[in-house]
């Protein structure tokens, strides 16, 4: 069949523009990220997720394409690759709020243990395969419970115990091996949230011969309300061992992200149950002043998931023009606040008497500047701040709050306790 010049144009714009779509198909392993799916499969995963920032353009980012692809291959059912491709307008203002300057940027999302916000780092490893399977491979969580007949250790289980406890749906593979596989760390990743994966390593003839063990290594399931196992015959890869621990398992978190190693995320439930409608939270415009220990509890530190912004500010009451200062200052806040809430993100926001001894202690600890007025950024899940830094009005602390809770500002640990209780923080005194 002849192809006149004019077809053959044709045909060659429009492979162009397919190729240009994306440097990735479905078949790839790599997940298409886009700001709809992006809070699913990276921030609320239970992975490790590397993301790649990419312009279908650039030259380096179509060389990394063969290794980028290798590496998801290797660590499909282990950890999370995805990329995304910030020359499509609609990625842009992602990528705008991850700073990315240049193709492509590689950033490394952990594990999601705590909820609430991931800093990711940026991977400066080389550009191949083996690299990068070997960056994830030593950031991967392991939640997989030992089991031993008799404990020497309190992060051991007493495997009668493990088998006894019918709460929760219970897999066990029994094995020769001393260390955990990566492959297997993958699947209790996977299966956090809807069943408990254990792992006993070497185990006796006494043990073998109890649980009807015949051959190392074997995994049986536990179901949900049972102390009967089921036994796995299929071969030891991700795939069929993924799909018969979900026979057994709990069900998905709903929201939750997709499995490790799917190419789409955000498909349409083919399910005809209408979704249920989202719980409408109202918006709280008070900013509470923080005043005792019991307080500084209930509104930040006992909360397990997402931020508190802590404002230092001075009042005097005997002034009009602080009093003045200080509504505008928490008119200020509140903006700030119902921004954010807008925006579906949560803040909890409040203030401290800054001129109090005892917050003065607390700013020292958490090496917050000296200016009034300030601003403290605290994560106690994850037991993690960032002092702030900016002009104190709307723009200059959203670009904080930005750049603190997507990683562009470096959040710093703490392990010790952050109070008002003035005992703590006294000194001696003349």
């Amino acid at each position: 069949m002849k192809h006149s010049l004019t077809t053959i144009a044709l045909g060659a714009l429009l492979l162009s523009q397919s190729v240009l779509a994306g440097l990735y198909s479905s078949k790839d392993n790599v997940i298409d990220v886009t700001p709809k799916n992006f809070q699913a499969e990276v921030m609320d995963s239970n992975h490790v997720v590397m993301v790649e920032f990419y312009a279908p353009w650039c030259g380096h980012c179509k060389n990394l394409v063969p290794q980028y692809k290798a590496a998801a291959k290797n660590l499909k059912g282990i950890a999370k690759m995805a990329a995304i491709d910030c020359d499509d307008d609609k990625n842009k203002p992602l990528c705008s709020q991850y700073g990315i300057q240049g193709f492509p940027t590689i950033k490394i999302f952990p594990a999601n243990r705590k909820g609430g916000v991931k800093y990711p780092k940026d991977y400066q490893g080389e550009r191949s395969a083996k690299a990068i399977v070997s960056e994830l491979v030593k950031m991967l969580p392991n939640d997989v419970q030992l089991l031993s007949a008799n404990p020497t250790s309190d992060k051991i289980i007493n495997i009668d115990e493990f088998t006894a406890d019918t709460s929760s749906p219970r897999a066990v593979l029994f094995t020769k091996k001393l260390t955990t596989s990566n492959m297997y760390k993958g699947l209790a990743t996977e299966f956090k949230d809807r069943m408990v994966v254990a792992e006993m390593r070497a185990p006796s003839d006494d043990v073998l011969t109890k649980y009807n063990i015949q051959n190392l290594p074997t995994l049986i399931v536990f179901p949900k309300g049972s102390q009967e196992s089921t036994t796995f015959s299929g071969e030891l890869k991700h795939e069929p061992i993924s799909e018969f621990l979900s026979k057994h398992a709990g069900s998905e978190k709903k929201g939750g992200s997709a499995k490790a190693g799917s190419a789409k995320a955000g498909s349409a439930d083919s399910s005809s149950t209408p979704a249920p409608k989202p719980v409408v939270v109202e918006f709280n415009p008070n900013i509470d002043q923080v005043k005792t220990q019991e307080e500084f509890k209930k509104l930040c530190l006992n909360k397990d998931r997402g931020n508190c912004a802590i404002a230092f500010l001075i009042v005097e009451p005997e002034y009009e023009e602080s009093v003045k200062m200080h509504e505008e200052n928490l008119e200020t806040l509140r903006q700030v606040k119902k921004k954010s809430h807008e925006a579906g993100k949560g803040l909890d926001v409040m203030w401290m008497d800054a001129l109090d001894k005892r917050v003065v202690a607390l700013k020292e600890n958490f090496r917050v500047s000296e200016d009034i007025p300030g601003l403290l950024l605290i994560n106690p899940g994850r037991k993690a701040y960032v002092p702030f830094i900016g002009a104190f009005d709307v723009k200059g602390i959203e670009g904080w709050l930005s750049d603190a809770t997507n990683g562009r500002a470096r959040a710093v640990a703490y392990n010790f306790e952050a109070t008002l209780d003035a005992n703590k923080h006294a000194k001696d005194e003349l």
